[in-house]
C-alpha cells in the first residue's frame, strides 16, 4: 500500500511536527491535496485527529501510536531512524518541498541534508527573477527600438548618399552633408551589425563599441565644420568670399576622416579597449585629450548654431540663408541626442558601475540623431500643398545653384 500524508498534523501525539521518513529505494508517489488514500482513515481509527499519519518502516512498531507495522514505500532522501527504532524529527527550519514543479521526486529537504552545503529556498530565485525581469524587458524594448530606428536611418541616409552622390549638383556645403550622411550610414551599419551579432552569438567585445563610436566622432567633427562655415559665410560674406579656397570643403572633410582615426583609436588602445594590456598613465593622458577634443567640437558646433540663429533672427535684414533650417535642426539633435554618447565615452567606467542602462539609452538616442537628419532634409525641401518626387525635394533642400553676378559669373557658394 502507498504511504500518505494528511493535510494537517496529528494532535494526539506528544510531538507535533513533521516526521522524517525512513529511506527506501522508491520515491513517494504524488497525491493531490484533495485525494486521500485509504491509509488516511487509520488516523481516525487509531483515535487521533486527522493529521500526519506516520510512515513506518516494515516490521517496526511505534510506541504510543498503537498501529501495527505496515509496509510503506518512502523516499530515499530522508534520514534513517534512530537506534531505538523511532524516526528522528527533522531539524528546525527544515521544509519539505511538495510543490507540483517536480512530480515524481518525492519529498525534498531544503535545509541541506544530503548535500554539502545549504541550498537557497525556492522562493529566492523567483524573487530575484521578479526584480530583474522589468530591467530585462526594458533592455529588450530598447534593443528592438534601436534596431527599428537604425533600419529607418539606413534607408534614409542611403537615399541621401545616392541622390547627393549621383543626381544633385554639389556645392561647398553639400560636400559636408554628403560626408555627414556617409558617417551616419557607417555608424548605423556598424551598430546594427554588431548588435545582431551579439544577440545571436552572445559575444561581448569592446571593439564593437570603439568602431561604432569612431564613425559617430567623424559625424560630430563634420557637423562642427559645417556649422562654423555656414555661420561665417553669413556673418562675413565679403571676407569669406575672398579668403575661402575653392576646394576647402573637400580638403577639410578628408582631414576629418584622417584625423578622427588616431583621435579615437589611440585612447581606446591605451585604455585596453582594443587589447588586454592597459597602461594607466598613458590611458589617462590619451583619454583626457580625447574627451577635451570631443567637448570642444560639440561646443564649437552649438556655439556656431546659436550665433547663426541670433544673427538671422535679430540682426540681419536679408532673407534666411540656404540650409539654415538644416543647421539648426542638426544641432538641436546633437545637443539632445548626440551628447549622451559623448558623455558615456568620457565617463565609461563610472557609468557602467552606477547606471548599467545608460549605454543602451545613449545608443538609442545616437541612432535617433543619425536617422533623423534625412527627415530634416525632406522637411526643409518640401513645399506645402505639393506632392513631388523624392529626388526633387532633396535637390531643393540640398542642391546649391549658383547665383550670377554682374559679369555673368557664378559667385562662391558662401554667399548663398
Amino acid at each position: 500500500m502507498a504511504a500518505c500524508i494528511c493535510p494537517s498534523p496529528c494532535v494526539s501525539g506528544s510531538w507535533r511536527g513533521p516526521l522524517a521518513l525512513p529511506p527506501s529505494p522508491k520515491p513517494l508517489p504524488w497525491f493531490e491535496a484533495s485525494e486521500q488514500p485509504p491509509e488516511c482513515t487509520k488516523c481516525t481509527a487509531s483515535g487521533m485527529s486527522p493529521g500526519i499519519q506516520p510512515l513506518l518502516r516494515p516490521g517496526v512498531h511505534r510506541e504510543g501510536w498503537g498501529l501495527p507495522p505496515t509496509p510503506h514505500t518512502t523516499s530515499s532522501l530522508l534520514p534513517p531512524p534512530s537506534s531505538s527504532g523511532h524516526l528522528k524529527p527533522l531539524p528546525l527550519g527544515t521544509s519539505l518541498d511538495t510543490s507540483r514543479d517536480a512530480p515524481g521526486r518525492g519529498l525534498r529537504q531544503q535545509a541541506g541534508l544530503g548535500s554539502p552545503g545549504p541550498s537557497p529556498a525556492p522562493s529566492e530565485p523567483a524573487r530575484m527573477f521578479g526584480l530583474l525581469s522589468p530591467w530585462r524587458t526594458f533592455d529588450n524594448v530598447v534593443f528592438y527600438l534601436t534596431l527599428i530606428v537604425g533600419l529607418g536611418g539606413l534607408v534614409g541616409n542611403g537615399l541621401v548618399l545616392w541622390n547627393l552622390g549621383f543626381h544633385i549638383k554639389k556645392g561647398p556645403f553639400s560636400v559636408y552633408l554628403l560626408h555627414l550622411a556617409a558617417a551616419d550610414f557607417l555608424f548605423l551599419s556598424c551598430h546594427m551589425g554588431f548588435s545582431v551579432a551579439q544577440a545571436a552569438l552572445g559575444a561581448q567585445d569592446t571593439l564593437y563599441f570603439v568602431l561604432t563610436f569612431l564613425w559617430f566622432a567623424v559625424g560630430l567633427w563634420l557637423l562642427a565644420a559645417f556649422s562654423v562655415e555656414r555661420c561665417l559665410s553669413n556673418l562675413f560674406p565679403t571676407c569669406y568670399q575672398g579668403c575661402r579656397p575653392r576646394h576647402a570643403s573637400a580638403i577639410l572633410c578628408t582631414l576629418v576622416w584622417a584625423l578622427t582615426l588616431p583621435a579615437v583609436l589611440l585612447p581606446a588602445n591605451a585604455c585596453g579597449l582594443l587589447r588586454n594590456s592597459t597602461h594607466l598613465l598613458v590611458c589617462l593622458r590619451y583619454h583626457v585629450a580625447s574627451v577635451i577634443w570631443l567637448l570642444v567640437l560639440a561646443c564649437v558646433a552649438c556655439t556656431a548654431g546659436v550665433v547663426l540663429f541670433v544673427w538671422v533672427t535679430c540682426c540681419s535684414t536679408r532673407p534666411r540663408p540656404r540650409l539654415y533650417g538644416i543647421v539648426l535642426g542638426a544641432l538641436f539633435l546633437l545637443f539632445f541626442c548626440g551628447l549622451p554618447l559623448v558623455l558615456y565615452w568620457s565617463l565609461q567606467p563610472l557609468l557602467n558601475f552606477l547606471l548599467p542602462m545608460f549605454l543602451p539609452l545613449a545608443t538609442l538616442l545616437a541612432c535617433i540623431n543619425s536617422s533623423s537628419k534625412p527627415l530634416i532634409y525632406l522637411a526643409s525641401g518640401r513645399q506645402p500643398g505639393k506632392r513631388e518626387p523624392l529626388q526633387v525635394v532633396l535637390r531643393r533642400a540640398l542642391g546649391e545653384g549658383a547665383e550670377l553676378g554682374a559679369r555673368g559669373q557664378s559667385l562662391p557658394m558662401g554667399l548663398l
